[in-house]
């Protein structure tokens, strides 16, 4: 296939002026116009989609840049094909396609072929920010970092649903409180603790000191929670209310629950952390604090559409925490004591 400096033999130019024809970022007198689209027809040159889109400086491309692993489970999957559709339903009356990011850092090394970008998984202290927060394009990020290097952020109030969570089972009488988390990072156990995962953990912490709660918030690994059980009420002898993070784990301990002869919430209160629009299979009448996700990847993509469009950047949105009562929670029971 011809390049550019093929075009540019030819028509007795420099590849600068070949350029600058086909874009029409300059005017050149017309006979050297004439005789550069004469060599591109006649060696059938085409500019690739990439090169023409840095020359014209637009490309209206959204990226998402998100993890993403192929040995995740289903539903996991899920969870983050409904944030790609949020991201495209919004982008797209507004003339923009989506383009998914997930190779890695690298991608950001380069020119990256998208006019914004939305950023999710976002880490407490990203190392990505200060990169990112060099590039020409909008960032906006879903997760609201320490520092935020400028960028704009979008997030659900974590802190907010820590004690919207723990409030609910302390109005209720319950005094010893666990939170079921999901397991770090298995990739990179040495990356630093996700954004809504530090601030859930510790708007527990002070929630739990102003309501005069015992409470314990611990990790558990997928399939461990008999394990996990057994360290929390080492702790707490009078659990009595589990606040679940990872969701993923409410149909295990509630079969676990119901193992050691406990019930649901005659014995022990579960509260989760949930989307009100996807119930938890196999338990509709679940108590949970709204996770909005695809209204907080849409707001995401609303705000890096308009700071392209010259809005300023630096906005912080925090959701608020919205509690949607059911079926698992009750006054305190007899919890786990034998």
């Amino acid at each position: 296939m011809a390049t550019i400096r093929d075009v540019a033999a030819d028509a007795g130019v420099a590849p600068s002026t070949v350029s600058n024809v086909l874009s029409g970022r300059k005017r050149f007198p017309d006979a050297t116009v004439a005789r550069v689209l004469a060599s591109v027809e006649r060696l059938g040159y085409r500019p690739s989609p990439a090169a023409r889109a840095l020359a014209l400086g637009r490309t209206n491309v959204l990226g998402l840049l998100a993890s993403y692993r192929p040995g995740s489970r289903e539903a996991d999957v899920d969870v983050f094909m409904r944030f790609v559709r949020a991201a495209m339903y919004t982008a797209q009356p507004r003339g923009y396609d989506v383009l998914l990011m997930g190779r890695g850092d690298d991608e950001l090394a380069g020119d990256v072929l998208a006019d914004a970008l939305v950023v999710m998984d976002v880490r407490l202290h990203d190392a990505r920010l200060p990169v990112l927060a060099a590039l020409p394009q909008p960032v906006v990020l879903v997760g609201w970092p320490a520092q935020t290097h400028g960028l704009s952020a979008v997030d659900l109030d974590f802190a907010d649903a820590a004690r919207t969570m723990l409030g609910h089972v302390a109005d209720l009488g319950h005094r010893e409180v666990a939170v079921l988390a999901g397991p770090e990072d298995p990739a990179d156990p040495d990356a630093d603790e996700l954004s809504f995962r530090h601030r859930f953990r510790t708007g527990f912490a002070r929630a739990c000191d102003d309501r005069g709660v015992r409470g314990r918030f611990g990790a558990c690994a997928r399939g461990d929670v008999a394990a996990w059980l057994d360290a929390t009420l080492a702790d707490l002898h009078g659990l009595t209310a589990v606040l679940v993070l990872d969701v993923a784990a409410v149909d295990e301990l509630v079969t676990e629950l119901h193992r050691r002869g406990r019930s649901v919430p005659g014995d022990v209160s579960l509260v989760a952390l949930s989307p009100v629009e996807q119930p938890v299979a196999g338990h509709p009448d679940l108590t949970l604090v709204d996770l909005p996700g695809r209204a907080m990847v849409a707001r995401a993509v609303e705000r890096a559409l308009d700071e392209l469009a010259g809005a300023a950047a630096g906005a912080v949105d925090l959701l608020p925490a919205v509690l949607h009562p059911g079926a698992t929670t009750a006054a305190p029971g007899r919890g786990l004591r034998d």
